[in-house]
């Protein structure tokens, strides 16, 4: 599946399980996590020391697009 930008929080409730797993990618390293059984899982990807890294920031819908943003920018202070 191609990888698509999330502009709107309407595009995570519609998004729909595929046969793989896909990303809906926000800003600043936060992507949605879309898995074949339907679950959707809020992620960050960033670098520390060089490295690649992977933080969870929740589940969609108890998350919503607004508060992962929120938790996207909290974590990016820290690190």
């Amino acid at each position: 599946p191609k990888a698509t930008h999330l502009t709107a929080p309407s595009q995570a409730k519609s998004a729909k399980a595929q046969q793989r797993a896909y990303k809906l990618y926000d800003e600043k390293g936060l992507f949605l996590l879309v898995h074949p059984n339907g679950s959707k899982y809020w992620r960050l990807k960033y670098r520390y020391a060089g490295r690649e890294k992977m933080l969870a920031l929740g589940v969609y819908p108890g998350v919503t697009l607004a508060k992962a943003r929120g938790k996207r920018d909290d974590a990016r202070k820290r690190y």
